[in-house]
Parts: C-alpha cells; sequence; structure tokens
C-alpha cells in the first residue's frame, strides 16, 4: 500500500459522487487504466471499500467543522502516499493531501482545477470559519504544485485568482 506508482486523490468515489468533479475523477481513472494501461491507485475519502483506498475521517475529528474533517482525511491520505512516484488531486477537499504528500515525500504533485474557493463566495456560510481553512488550503496547494490541469477555458481564466499577483497567466 499503495501497489502502484500514480495516485489519484479526490473526496468524490462510487458510491459517493455527486458532482462534476466525481465524475471527472472515474472517468480519467477508466481511461489510465483502460484505454492508455496506466496502473493508478483511488484515494478517496468515505471510508473503506473494495475499489479505492478508502479513508474515513479519523476519530477525535467526526464532529469537528467540515474544513477540519477534511484536513485531518487529508493528513491520513498523505502519510500513505510514501511510495508513489505523482500524485494527481481533484478539488481543495483532497488538493492538501497532495500538497503535504508533496513536501513530505517530495513527491511530483498535479492539480486538476475543477472550481476555486474564492470564486464561490456562498461557501463561506455552508463551512463557517473553515471557509477561510479550506481557501488556505486550496492556495498553499495550486501555488506548490507541479503542474495545474484546468478542466476548461474558463478554469484556466479563473486561475486569475492565486497566479495574477506573480504574473503567472
Amino acid at each position: 500500500f499503495p501497489s502502484h506508482d500514480n495516485a489519484l486523490v479526490t473526496k468524490e468515489w462510487p458510491p459517493q459522487v455527486y458532482g462534476g468533479a466525481g465524475a471527472h475523477v472515474v472517468q480519467l481513472s477508466q481511461a489510465l487504466r483502460n484505454q492508455l494501461n496506466i496502473e493508478v491507485d483511488v484515494h478517496c475519502f468515505g471510508g473503506p471499500r473494495s475499489d479505492a483506498f478508502g479513508y474515513s475521517t479519523p476519530a477525535g475529528f467526526e464532529n469537528s467543522n467540515a474544513a477540519l474533517q477534511a484536513l485531518a482525511t487529508d493528513l491520513a491520505i498523505a502519510d500513505k502516499l510514501s511510495g508513489v512516484d505523482v500524485i494527481h488531486s481533484h478539488t481543495w477537499y483532497a488538493n492538501f493531501a497532495g500538497f503535504t504528500a508533496h513536501l513530505l515525500h517530495g513527491i511530483p504533485h498535479v492539480v486538476s482545477a475543477h472550481s476555486l474557493e474564492p470564486l464561490r463566495p456562498w461557501k463561506a456560510e455552508q463551512l463557517g470559519g473553515g471557509y477561510q481553512i479550506s481557501s488556505w488550503a486550496e492556495r498553499s496547494a495550486y501555488e506548490a504544485a507541479d503542474a495545474i490541469i484546468a478542466v476548461s477555458d474558463g478554469m484556466r481564466a479563473d486561475r486569475r485568482c492565486f497566479f495574477s499577483s506573480r504574473g503567472l497567466s
């Protein structure tokens, strides 16, 4: 564990897929495995499962703010990524796992940009003070990423909220 050199890290994995990012990860993993013959392990939230490495919220965080629950889960995931060659994470929920494993183990980290917290102000109400944490975690992951893949032209343009001050486009 892990059993392959490539890791996809995501919050959503069947049967808990509720949005475009989750559908993207499912389709990406299938394409990598079936069309390109690339071995990949999926590390996901939601507890143990047979088709991925599933992680439950660590003990002591079950009643915490949702952002703290995500970061605690990310730390558990990051700890298990020491043997992979590349980490590819999706959404702020999982980006912190990739960022942390990148720092801890020196593994290249690729981020897929699906949406950005600074452009989703309604999340402040959903996450309470956790919105500041999710925004910080996402910004940290993007700024340290070895590569960023935008899932659309709109996402490519939206990266400005992280990189415009550094002159990147």
